[in-house]
């Protein structure tokens, strides 16, 4: 009963992530992701210890067959805690490294910095633009395409070879 408690832990991870979550990119997703599976590792642990601790005092009780699809049952979780931890752990920092940039770019250029991002045809984001406060933090982030840069004015990064996008342009 114990390991099925982190089977169930599973799919409600998966449940809660499905209401956390955001039609566009935002940074926090990285915070939830990382939280999420810290819990559910922590759950799977647990599930785990108690799931073999019961299987030892009572191995001789038990059948054969029962023991082994124990043992199959908790090697699929321990193979899922280890990807759970590390999930856990890289998302955390990903988070984190994009306050860190977001910070070190303020400092160096005294004020917000310009998102420049390499997609279709390029794009540049000023402070004032809408979208800024979405993208600011998500330099750090390996899985967004396009993943923005820093710079600290629009000539910067139009020297770079971005451009701004047509609708974020002042109408002439």
């Amino acid at each position: 009963m114990s390991i099925g408690l982190a089977y169930a832990g599973f799919v409600a991870g998966l449940g809660a992530m499905s209401l956390l979550s955001a039609p566009e990119y935002e940074h926090a997703t990285y915070l939830h992701v990382g939280l999420i599976a810290l819990a559910w590792s922590l759950l799977a642990l647990v599930s785990v210890a108690a799931s073999m601790t019961s299987l030892l005092l009572g191995f001789n009780q038990l059948r054969r067959r029962l023991r082994w699809m124990t043992v199959a049952l908790n090697a699929i979780v321990v193979i899922a805690l280890a990807l759970g931890l590390q999930l856990s752990v890289s998302t955390l920092q990903d988070y984190t490294a994009g306050f860190a940039a977001y910070k070190t770019a303020v400092d160096v250029c005294g004020h917000p910095p310009v998102l420049a991002s390499a997609g279709w045809g390029g794009d540049i984001l000023l402070p004032s633009d809408s979208d800024y406060e979405r993208l600011k933090y998500s330099t750090q982030d390996p899985f967004l395409l396009g993943t923005p840069t820093y710079f600290c004015t629009e000539g910067d990064a139009e020297a770079h070879g971005y451009q701004r996008a047509p609708h974020y342009s002042p109408p002439p």
